[in-house]
């Protein structure tokens, strides 16, 4: 009868440690941000699987009608009016490149590791994350309205730390110590990461390899990028 005991309980055991495994966590960063996650004690989630490849883009194609009407919409807190220019250059760089070819094809071109694809993509494919950009639907106001919903707040930090956000609000902060010395072109990169965290992306918590190719940090730096064509000179 011990034995027959013994061997119930274990079952019980192994099962409580399935179920109630923790979930690594950690907040929302962007460029030059670190943090730590939580340590889970059980083992790690499986992978996302790998998306379906999406047929070669033609560089040449037209851009949808949502890349050309594509806005944005938000509000700033603590903003002094030259703060208030910079951050207006910046979403219209966002509008002007989303709106080009170049960023439709550089986009659904991204590669890693040989393959057309993000990091921490979701599963999804490339084209498939270039139509959620375009729906501009955030995990917490999810109607499809072809916009950017922001709302922005600058704070100062001593801290190496561009700017954060978390998922259970729609405020992004941006530090001062960064936004001041950035152009136009980089505010846009920089905003442009964090909104996709809003859409629900996200990348790993410190600098492993892999981190510049998830979605925030391989499409904000693709924005700043582009973004220099449209700057005033």
């Amino acid at each position: 009868m011990t034995k027959l005991f013994v061997l119930p309980m274990l079952a019980l055991l192994l099962v409580s440690c399935q179920e109630n495994c923790p979930t690594q966590s950690g907040g929302t960063k962007l460029q030059g941000q670190q943090s730590a996650g939580t340590q889970a004690s059980c083992p790690e989630p499986t992978p996302d699987p790998e998306p379906v490849p999406d047929p070669i883009p033609d560089p040449d194609a037209d851009v949808p009608t949502e890349a050309l009407t594509f806005n944005a919409n938000y509000v700033l807190i603590d903003f002094e009016q030259d703060d208030k220019d910079k951050l207006e250059k910046a979403i219209d760089i966002i509008k002007s490149v989303i709106a080009s070819r170049e960023f439709r094809t550089r986009v659904l071109s991204f590669t890693y590791q040989g393959k057309r694809r993000f990091v921490d993509n979701k599963g999804l494919s490339n084209q498939q994350i270039y139509n959620i950009l375009l729906a501009g639907r955030e995990d917490l106001l999810p109607e499809v309205d072809n916009e950017m919903d922001l709302e922005l707040e600058l704070y100062y930090s001593w801290r190496n730390v561009v700017g954060y956000t978390t998922p259970g609000e729609l405020r992004i902060y941006m530090n001062t110590k960064f936004f001041d010395p950035y152009t136009p072109s980089q505010v846009a990169g920089n905003v442009f990461h964090e909104w996709t965290h809003k859409l629900g992306f996200d990348h790993a918590s410190s600098a492993v390899p892999g981190r510049e190719a998830s979605v925030p940090y391989a499409l904000g730096y693709i924005i700043e990028e582009l973004g220099k064509k449209f700057e005033e000179p």
